[in-house]
């Protein structure tokens, strides 16, 4: 299980790598000639891209983690501590 789930956020963090790497490429590429500079409308809908992509990544492992937790301890702590109705 343990595996899994490192196999899982190893794969996460690739793809975060990846879409930065696309990110960069493209920002560089679109930034090296003067004659055809990118204009600040296109950069701000390629970083909201790489917003909504990323966001929807960390999202994914944080669910992960949060379906993954043992919350038996707690909840049990949290029975015993809350009183019963009679």
């Amino acid at each position: 299980m343990e595996k899994e789930h490192n196999n899982f956020t190893c794969n996460r963090k690739a793809e975060i790598e990846r879409l930065l790497d696309i990110f960069e490429e493209e920002f560089k590429s679109k930034t090296s000639n003067a004659d055809n500079f990118i204009t600040v409308h296109e950069i701000e809908r390629m970083w909201g891209e790489l917003q909504q992509n990323t966001l929807n990544i960390f999202s994914d492992i944080v669910r992960d983690l949060m379906a993954k937790a043992d919350e038996r301890d707690i909840i049990r702590k949290k029975n015993e501590n809350t009183p019963k109705k009679e």
